[in-house]
């Protein structure tokens, strides 16, 4: 990728790009503006840290491109893989929903140009939107199904 810093990090997101966004895809161009308005570009090179486990920020990030992953760390430090995210993707719902720390570590792959929404408007975004609501509650649902599997393997070894 070969974005300049100062003409991304900060930016405008348009209507086009929040349309690329899985769960904003069923939506008009109306719409869609009107998310993208609730948006900030923010670009984060590889191997930065997006979020941090833990961390007090809440925003939640919407996948314009590049590559990063989902990390957590075993009690003695070791990275665990829990997920890769691409372009489409988003994360960060579930402190913007509980208000509560980071559950997970991303960590840039390759630089990654992201959509930082506030989570006041996230929350306002699944109140006005339903759709978007029913395709974040269906992912929500795969993440603990997901989870619930990990503990039974590990419980069972």
């Amino acid at each position: 990728m070969s974005a300049n810093i100062g003409d991304v990090d900060g930016g405008p997101v348009s209507a086009e790009e929040i349309g690329r966004i899985s769960i904003f895809q069923d939506l008009g161009e109306n719409e869609r503006a009107e998310i993208a308005a609730l948006c900030t570009k923010r670009l984060f090179r590889a191997d930065e840290v997006i979020i941090s486990t833990g961390g007090a920020d809440h925003d939640v990030y919407f996948m314009l491109s590049g590559k990063a992953e989902v990390l957590n760390h075993t009690i003695i430090g070791n990275a665990l893989h829990l997920d890769a995210l691409g372009k489409g993707a988003y994360f960060g719902e579930l402190s913007a929903l509980d208000g509560g720390p980071r559950s997970a570590e991303v960590q840039a792959i390759e630089d990654c140009i992201v959509a930082a929404m506030p989570p006041s408007e996230f929350r306002q975004v699944l109140a006005d939107y339903p759709s978007v609501l029913v395709l974040v509650l269906h992912n929500l649902a795969q993440m603990i199904r997901a989870a619930n599997l990990t503990v039974l393997q590990h419980a069972t070894i």
